[in-house]
Order: structure tokens, then sequence, then C-alpha cells
């Protein structure tokens, strides 16, 4: 069975090391595959790993409004993120997991724990974007998603929209319609989230909800902790996902390939 941890509201830089360090511990066996959840205690924008800053991010917006840019170990598009979504993460080793590994497989499966869930919440038009691997609303945009798969295991990660600060996300995000269906001018035309869609729901609730989906898809949760090897590895990881070298990597390596 998977393990179920929700690690709640943490900091968004610890949040993108925390990811590396479930992986790595996944990996090597010291972690049962696992279903993690979490959310940004404030806002943050995650890159996805081969994305470069300055092609996706306004940064004197972000550096003016205190929004830092986390490079996420995850591929995907840029998001803007806040403590009023759910992030998951399904973390699983392919040896020894009855789970897809190849990567369109990876988001058909792991997203109808999505459906399950709105469904759940008395959602009808509900979809899966098989071009953009998100799910859809009455044709907006709620959960938007990215993977890896390295060294024997598969990250397939995604957010899960409570409320959503269209404003903010404008503002720091340089084409905030990039990931969006074509034809949508303004974010707030192509994106929805549960607040709009049933009323008002707390972040805990939607977890809840979001976990019985995910519970069904997998047969099942094992509720569980973050371990101290995990939360350890985490923290010694921060100085990596704080650093120049490892924020603007993408950034570098184009620059000296352009040279």
């Amino acid at each position: 069975m998977v393990r179920f941890v929700d690690a709640g509201a943490v900091d968004g830089v610890y949040a993108g090391a925390l990811l590396e360090a479930v992986m790595k511990a996944v990996e090597e066996d010291k972690a049962d595959n696992t279903l993690l959840f979490w959310r940004p205690d404030a806002p943050t924008i995650y890159l996805g790993f081969h994305q470069r800053v300055g092609v996706e991010v306004n940064v004197e917006a972000a550096e003016r409004m205190d929004i830092p840019v986390v490079r996420r170990v995850l591929g995907g598009g840029t998001g803007f993120c806040d403590e009023n979504q759910v992030i998951y993460n399904l973390i699983y080793r392919m040896a020894d997991s009855k789970l897809p590994y190849r990567p369109a497989d990876v988001y058909q499966h792991t997203l109808k724990g999505l459906v399950y869930a709105l469904r759940d919440l008395g959602l009808d038009s509900v979809e899966i974007d098989e071009k953009r691997y998100g799910v859809y609303v009455g044709g907006k945009k709620i959960s938007g998603s990215g993977q890896i798969s390295a060294r024997g295991v598969v990250n397939s990660g995604g957010s899960f929209l409570i409320d959503f600060d269209f404003e903010k996300m404008d503002a720091v995000l340089l084409d905030p319609v990039k990931n969006l269906r074509a034809g949508v001018l303004k974010a707030q035309d192509g994106m929805t989230y549960l607040r709009r869609e049933v009323g008002d729901i707390s972040v805990e609730e939607a977890a809840k909800y979001l976990k019985g989906g995910f519970s069904r898809l997998l047969g099942g949760l094992d509720d569980d902790v973050l371990s101290g090897l995990e939360v350890d590895s985490a923290y010694k990881l921060l100085d990596k996902y704080k650093s120049r070298e490892w924020i603007y990597r993408a950034d570098i390596r184009f620059e000296r390939r352009s040279i």
C-alpha cells in the first residue's frame, strides 16, 4: 500500500528540497512509495526543471513582492502557488510498483485521482486534457501537473486549486496564459478553482476529498509522517535550492551554449 504524508503548509523553498529528499528515500528503499500533500505557506513561483527564469518570470516584480523562485526537480510549466492550493506528489519505485512508468501513462493514471475528487465534490463536467495533462472543470483548468522519472523513481505532481490570486500571478509571470488552452487571453478566463465551483470550502476539506480520490485510485493509503531522515535530508538540500547556480541552472546553460 502507498503511504500517505500530509506535510501541511511549509516554506516554499523547503518544499522544493523536500521533494528531492523524499524521492531519494524512496529510491534507496528507505521509504515506501509515497503520496505527499503539501502547500507553500506564502506565495512561491515553481519553475519546471528545464525552464529558464528569464523567459518565465518577471524577476523584478517577484523580488519587489518578496516571492521566491524555486526550481523543481520535476518538469512541466511554471506555476504560481500559495497557501490556497494543495500540491500533491505521487512518488514510487518503478521496480516494485504496479503503477505506470511511461510519461503519458503516468499522467493519465495519476490525474484520475483528481477527477475522482472533483466528482465526489459534485462537479460533473470534469475532464483530463491529454495535450496539456491538466484537469479541467467546465473547460477551465483547475489543476496542472509535471513529472520526472529518474534513478528508477517516478515523481508525478500537481496542484489542486482551492482559491487563486490572479492579480499576483499576472504580475510575476511573463506569460500567465502560456500553459492554458489556445485562445485564452486572460488567465482568469481559462482557469477556475474550487471556491468558484462549489462555494466556501476550506483547504483541509479540499485535501480530504483529494485524499479520497487518490485512495480510490491506489486501493487505499497508509497514513504516515515524514521520517527524520527525510527531514534532515531536505534541510541539507536547502542551500542548493537557494543558490543562484540551481535557480538559474537552465539560464546559465543556455548562455554557455550561445557563446
